[in-house]
């Protein structure tokens, strides 16, 4: 006859202190710095191609940590989300076409998708479950035929 086990799982922290450091050791702190490092230097390293598949990686992976935060930590579900990450990519080749240096561009989309972000997202606020994912749907399709 087999018992169970009752022991939880996952790192559990017991103070405020450890639950919001953001590097719980100091390798994955060293190993960190050398990574960041490590990009930086990859432009002078890297072929055209390998740079902007490295790019391509990267701006991917922070729209992936971006769902993370939505769907991970709090279990909504965000149908809309490409649709914003879309918005900050058209603004930013639209505020660049405009003569802006990359520089600035990236900033100024920044606000202006924060700015449409905000317009969805308000009324949205208290909506949670499959409203919400009708709500981010109709965001899509709204952002879509912008």
């Amino acid at each position: 006859m087999a018992t169970a086990s009752f022991r939880p799982c996952g790192d559990y922290k017991t103070d405020y202190r450890s639950d919001t450091t953001i590097f719980p050791t100091r390798w994955s702190r060293i190993f960190c710095i050398l990574g960041v490092l490590v990009l930086c230097a990859a432009p002078q390293f890297l072929s055209g191609y390998h740079l902007t598949l490295l790019i391509q990686i990267g701006y991917y992976a922070i729209a992936a940590l971006g769902l993370n935060i939505l769907v991970g930590f709090t279990g909504q579900i965000s149908l809309g989300h490409s649709a914003f990450f879309g918005l900050g990519a058209f603004a930013t080749a639209w505020i660049h076409s405009q003569g802006v240096p990359v520089f600035f561009s990236i900033p100024l989309a920044g606000l202006m998708t924060t700015a449409v972000g905000m317009i969805f997202g308000l009324p949205a606020a208290r909506l949670k479950g499959l409203y919400l994912a009708i709500a981010t749907l109709a965001s899509q399709f709204i952002l879509q035929d912008f």
